[in-house]
């Protein structure tokens, strides 16, 4: 299953906890990884520095990746021109 691409905070606004998935990316509220939070997939090294691992907690997952979501265009099914 595929994951929608969400659209981070930029890595130079971020703690050292939330670029190292300690903390949620939006809210920074601290995460027990693998028990509490959501897991966003590392992030390939920048500029500023190494990979990154960006984690959220539930609330902030699921409010990015509805946003996301509703945003999305319908497919157009069965529709050729």
């Amino acid at each position: 299953m595929s994951t929608p691409e969400l659209v981070l905070p930029a890595i130079e606004t971020l703690t050292d906890d939330q670029r190292g998935g300690r903390a949620c990316v939006w809210c920074g509220s601290s995460l027990d990884p693998g028990i509490s939070d959501i897991d966003l997939g590392a992030r390939p090294a920048t500029r500023a520095g190494c990979a990154w691992f960006p984690r959220a907690c539930q609330g902030c997952a699921h409010l990015h990746t509805s946003e996301t979501r509703d945003g999305a265009p319908e497919p157009r099914l069965g529709l050729h021109s």
